[in-house]
Parts: structure tokens; C-alpha cells; sequence
């Protein structure tokens, strides 16, 4: 016979009728699985009578959904201990750590639970619940601080990239047609044709790129003092880069002749490709995994450049997350010219959020037109037209646009910095803003926005 309690989760779950006949599942551990108040209508299962809410016998389909748990110093443990044995219980499924897991290995993502958890920073998950018992339920959970739908992300980078006929390959530094590099280290015009940076050139920092892998076969990658690794794919097994985005990243971050800190370590972290659409599960997967690292060794210098925006939440608290762990965290504003604020993880107040500028010629600067824009903006930095690594064969270099380039400009910059010495990510980002150049930039009249233009550590001779 069915309890009144029973009956009382069915109906809040607004599970169809026919689900009475449908096996209940019982879990002996779940007795932590009290709803924040104010929430009297759904019972808080007691040790003597514990019942997991049954997920089957029901046409409401299961959807993807990412969960950030409430955890703190002190309780961060048993949280993680009591929700996931909550989990394993109830719902009967394999959980897998997704920093050490092979994603081609698995055949049923219905029955998996991805745990993206970094012990001590952040406590999550993505899996499948039916929306009845998402919203119903499982948000009112006092652990559960977000409880989010996973959306494939649309146009991740908004088709913003404009192909430009090939620059030919020369034995030396082009700095003549590479204005990008030329104009962020130095205050005032005229160009000097020279790129002027720090001899250490982010000597011993890790730059990850955060994106759809590198070519590592590209000249770009070849004889550099710095390593270039695609150390971890969320994409099965495929660790090349098949759509060029991630390689166009790291060119400007750190290539041999295109980028700011050419000696830096540049690690790829590949969260999408042709046949693997991003979505903010992949996002957070890359974060965490980098988040993952800096636990694993925290004197690791450690600069991430996220060159994508979701409209996830979740994301923007893991990104808070890896700030508060001490990673560097430098992602586009986003190019669809809009308030910045209305996507993450930019809208994050600790992370460095970079908006695009052009360089006209009679030697000004622009923001372009496409570029976000507002408060959540730090500052920008050349985005239009950039002189970046493709995917053709290994000496093609190709001009894109886009806020994409615009973030590992200042990726490279932290890196400059941080190999001169340590400093907070804080620090960081107080030194970019005192460095910045300030009040060169036009077409701000419409678009309230820092006036602050990347200037690089140390330019100046």
C-alpha cells in the first residue's frame, strides 16, 4: 500500500496517474534531501521512512541539466558525500569523474552521472532529469545552489570571422602587417612598425586555450621555447582541431611569430568541433578540468582564455570558482553588439571580459561594430582583421575577426606579467588596468563602456 507520503511527492512531481504502478525506488541514504524553506509542500523524507522520487513509468522526457552544489569550506565534503550517494542510490546510475574520463567509452549517456568536481573548489554535475522533477524538486534542495537546462550553444562564436587573403610567410617577425601587435605596446600613433615586450615572453606560464583544439603541426608551434600541447579533449577521442578556432586562439596567445608571449606554454582543452557541438556542459567541463590542475600543483602559473558565451549561469559560477582558485580568467565579450552583461561568463565581475577594436587607416582606434559592449566590459583589445594561424596546411595565416581575438591578446598580456612575477588574479587584473591606454578609443557614444585599450608590461624602451 502507497503512503500518504508517497503520493504526496507523485503529485508534486505532476507525475501522470499511471506511475502509481510503476516499481518505487528505494534508497536507505537519502535522508539529507530536505528542501529549503519555504517549501512545506514537499516532504522531507524522515530515517524511517526514506523514498526516492521514481523518475520512470512516465511520457515527460529526461533532459540534460547542469547542477552546481552549495559547498563551502566547512561542509564541502559532506555535501558532495551525501548528494552524490543521494544519486547513486536513487537513481541508479554510473557516475564518472569527466577530468579523467575517455567520453568515447560511453555508450549511454542516459544512465551517467558527469561529475565535473574539483575537491575543495567546486561541487557539480550534469545528468538527466525529467523537468517536473528539476524544477520541483530537485532546486529546492537545501545542497543544490543551480539547477540548469544543458543548451547546445547556437553559432558558439557568432560567424564574426572574416577571411582575408593569405599573408605570405617571411623568415622574420612581419611586424608591418601585424598592427595588432604593434599597437598594444606602445601609449600613442604612429605605429613604430616594432613589437617591444619582456625578454622572459611568459617563460614558465601556462596559457589554456579553452576551445576547439590547436594544429599543432602549424609552423606557428614549431621551435617555440614553449610547449603546445592539446592536453584533454571533451569530444570522444578527437583531439585535432577541425574548425580552426582554437588554433586561430593560440597563434595570437603564444605563436612563434603571430603571438604577445611567444615562450608561454600553450595547453588546448578542446570543448568543440565539427561533430561536437558546444553546449554549456563542455564549457564547464573545460573549466573545471583546468581548475582541476591548479589543485593538483597551486604554485602552477595558470592563465585561461575562454573565447565563447553561454547564457548559463552555471557557467558564470564555475568561472567564479576557478578566480577564487587562483586562475587568471580572460574570456571574449561576445559579438553581437550587446550589454556584455547579459551573458557568462562575462557578466562575472572577477573575471577579465574583452571587447574588440580596429585600427583605421589614418592610424585611430575604433570599437568595431559587431563588439559587446557595457559595464561588465575591462577593457578591449584589437579584434579586427588579425593576422592568426589556420588549419589549411601548417604555414597558412589567415585575417579573422572577432572578440575571440581579441581575449588572447590579453592572455598573452597576463602571461607577460605573471612571468616577470607572481601576482594575484586580482593583481592581474588591477596591472592591465593601470597599463591600459586610455581615451583612444571611438564609437563609445551609444555604448557606455570603458574607455581602455590593452597596453602590454614592460613595452616601453
Amino acid at each position: 500500500m502507497f503512503s500518504k507520503r508517497i503520493l504526496n511527492i507523485l503529485l508534486i512531481l505532476n507525475l501522470p496517474s499511471f506511475i502509481i504502478s510503476a516499481p518505487l525506488t528505494i534508497c536507505d541514504g537519502c535522508d539529507h534531501l530536505s528542501p529549503r524553506s519555504p517549501s512545506p509542500q514537499i516532504p522531507s523524507p524522515s530515517e524511517d521512512d526514506v523514498t526516492c522520487p521514481n523518475l520512470g513509468g512516465t511520457n515527460e522526457p529526461l533532459i540534460d541539466y547542469n547542477v552546481v552544489l552549495k559547498t563551502d569550506a566547512t561542509n564541502y565534503d559532506s555535501v558532495v558525500k551525501n548528494h552524490f550517494e543521494m544519486l547513486e542510490k536513487c537513481l541508479q546510475r554510473e557516475r564518472h569523474n569527466v577530468h579523467e574520463l575517455d567520453f568515447s567509452s560511453i555508450k549511454d549517456n542516459d544512465n551517467v552521472i558527469f561529475d565535473f568536481s574539483v575537491k575543495g573548489m567546486i561541487a557539480g554535475y550534469t545528468t538527466k532529469f525529467s523537468k517536473s522533477f528539476a524544477e520541483n524538486y530537485l532546486s529546492k534542495l537545501n545542497d543544490v545552489a543551480i539547477v540548469n537546462e544543458n543548451k547546445v550553444i547556437e553559432d558558439p562564436f557568432e560567424n564574426e570571422f572574416v577571411k582575408q587573403a593569405p599573408l605570405v610567410r617571411k623568415t622574420v617577425r612581419p611586424v608591418a602587417k601585424m598592427p595588432n601587435l604593434d599597437r598594444i605596446d606602445q601609449e600613442n600613433y604612429p605605429l613604430d612598425l616594432k613589437y617591444i615586450y619582456p625578454d622572459s615572453a611568459g617563460a614558465g606560464v601556462d596559457v589554456f586555450v579553452v576551445d576547439s583544439g590547436i594544429f599543432l603541426e602549424h609552423e606557428e608551434f614549431q621551435g617555440r621555447q614553449g610547449k603546445t600541447v592539446v592536453e584533454k579533449t571533451f569530444c570522444g577521442n578527437n583531439l585535432a582541431d577541425d574548425n580552426g578556432h582554437g588554433t586561430n586562439v593560440a597563434s595570437i596567445v603564444g605563436g612563434k611569430t603571430l603571438g604577445v608571449a611567444n615562450y608561454a606554454n600553450i595547453i588546448g582543452v578542446k570543448i568543440t568541433g565539427k561533430d561536437c557541438p558546444l553546449n554549456a556542459q563542455n564549457i564547464i567541463n573545460g573549466i573545471t578540468y583546468v581548475m582541476q590542475q591548479k589543485a593538483n600543483d597551486p604554485e602552477r602559473k595558470i592563465v585561461l582564455n575562454l573565447s565563447a558565451t553561454s547564457s548559463d549561469s552555471a557557467v558564470g559560477e564555475v568561472a567564479s570558482k576557478a578566480v577564487e582558485a587562483g586562475i587568471h580568467f580572460v574570456v571574449g565579450a561576445g559579438n553581437r553588439n550587446l550589454d556584455a552583461c547579459g551573458f557568462f561568463p562575462g557578466k562575472v565581475e572577477t573575471v577579465v571580459t574583452v571587447a574588440a577594436t580596429k585600427i583605421t587607416l589614418n592610424q585611430q582606434d575604433w570599437a568595431t561594430e559587431f563588439t559587446n559592449w557595457g559595464k561588465c566590459v575591462t577593457l578591449f583589445a584589437p579584434g579586427e582583421k588579425v593576422p592568426v594561424a589556420g588549419i589549411v596546411n601548417s604555414s597558412e595565416i589567415t585575417l579573422d575577426s572577432g572578440t575571440s581575438l581579441s581575449a588572447p591578446h590579453v592572455s598573452g598580456a597576463i602571461a607577460l606579467m605573471l612571468a616577470e612575477g607572481d601576482s594575484t588574479p586580482e593583481q592581474s587584473k588591477e596591472g592591465l588596468l593601470r597599463l591600459a591606454t586610455k581615451d583612444k578609443i571611438q564609437g563609445l557614444d551609444y555604448r557606455p563602456t570603458a574607455n581602455l585599450l590593452l597596453r602590454i608590461r614592460n613595452a616601453v624602451i
